[in-house]
């Protein structure tokens, strides 16, 4: 894939990626409450769950963009963690700073704060990804952090931890699966 072409592409999927995430947000109860579908979707309305949906669709076209030729640029690897790490630190700071003013969440107001740490997050990886001429160590680094990034992603909705800011579902007061309205009729059937 030619460079020009990669920078393209990650500009143009910003919506596509927006939607997707969104739809994220009701996969898990769409599928039935799949436990598969738990690690990406959203399973209840902690911060932790909608930075979830906003990782897995950048996760999604950062592999498809690395197989097409991504490869071959250094720069991909670190481009790619930074844009991925950007979108929890963003979103949070986002959404702290307009309830710091407006006191509650507002509906219209997360929507469009997904939609921009989507745009924050393909905006990073393009600008790294053009201005980045990465050692083979920050490349290593990159990696080191993507994985631990992916395993935390992968990990966390089924054992998060006990940590009151960012996992607990401001509604039911609870964590990850426990914390789903539908929870005892889920462990009744099949999560226990």
């Amino acid at each position: 894939m030619a460079f020009e072409t990669l920078v393209t592409v990650s500009w143009w999927m910003i919506l596509p990626l927006s939607f997707v995430g969104s739809l994220l947000h009701f996969t898990f109860d769409w599928t039935g409450h799949n436990r598969l579908a738990a690690i990406f979707s959203a399973v209840n309305e902690s911060y932790w769950e909608h930075i979830k949906i906003a990782i897995w669709p950048v996760v999604l076209l950062q592999i498809i963009l690395f197989a097409a030729g991504g490869y071959q640029y250094p720069a991909f690897l670190p481009a790619a963690t930074i844009a991925l790490y950007s979108l929890p630190i963003s979103m949070i700071g986002i959404v702290f700073l307009y309830k710091s003013i407006t006191k509650r969440n507002i509906l219209w107001l997360d929507i469009a704060t997904f939609f921009v740490i989507i745009a924050v997050a393909q905006t990073l990886f393009v600008l790294v990804l053009e201005q980045l001429d990465p050692s083979w160590v920050t490349v290593v680094f990159a990696v080191v952090f993507l994985g631990g990034l992916l395993v935390a992603f992968l990990r966390f909705t089924l054992r998060p931890p006990s940590e009151p800011d960012v996992f607990i579902d401001p509604i039911t007061e609870k964590y990850g699966l426990h914390a789903h309205p539908d929870y005892e009729i889920l462990k009744k059937t099949c999560y226990e």
